[in-house]
């Protein structure tokens, strides 16, 4: 069986991210989205929030949503994976992206990374970018699922108090 993980901090989930995975999904048995930390960023939504809101809008009956506070290589290791997926929307994504590639391979290089472009609409589109969306009263349909899109602008209004 062809399993891949395809990891990231979903906070929140946005088009972008269903759009990679429901494209990953259809090039193995089982994908993995999993749920990480990210050390440079201040999670706004809780990990049941996340997980939560993934199984809302995702429909592939192979994908199965797990999280995890180590390595996704180790992660990977753990659930017999041989790919770990990646989003590539620009140059400063492929900067970090080539750094993490040769990192994983140094820790398991049995295990291949796999990248996806996002389609043309979602080319600029990140959590970050979201957020301040919000942050100034803007409108969030075009970015995010219509059925997670008030959980998602409730979640950032929450979490930023304008001054």
């Amino acid at each position: 069986m062809r399993t891949a993980v395809y990891a990231g901090s979903f906070d929140p989930v946005s088009n972008g991210h269903i759009d990679i995975m429901e494209r990953a999904a259809k090039l193995v048995d089982k994908l993995y989205v999993l749920i990480t930390y990210n050390l440079d960023k201040k999670s706004i939504f809780t990990l049941e929030e996340r997980v939560n809101m993934i199984k809302k809008v995702i429909k592939s009956d192979n994908i199965e949503i797990a999280w995890t506070d180590d390595l996704v290589v180790k992660f990977a290791e753990q659930h017999g994976a041989t790919a770990l997926i990646r989003g590539l929307r620009n140059i400063k994504d492929f900067e970090s992206e080539i750094a993490l590639y040769h990192f994983n391979r140094n820790i398991d290089n049995r295990i291949e990374t796999i990248v996806l472009f996002p389609t043309y609409l979602y080319t600029y589109l990140s959590s970050s970018a979201i957020k301040e969306l919000v942050y100034y009263d803007q409108d969030i349909s075009k970015y995010v699922p219509s059925i997670i899109k008030d959980e998602i602008y409730a979640g950032i209004k929450r979490s930023f108090k304008k001054p």
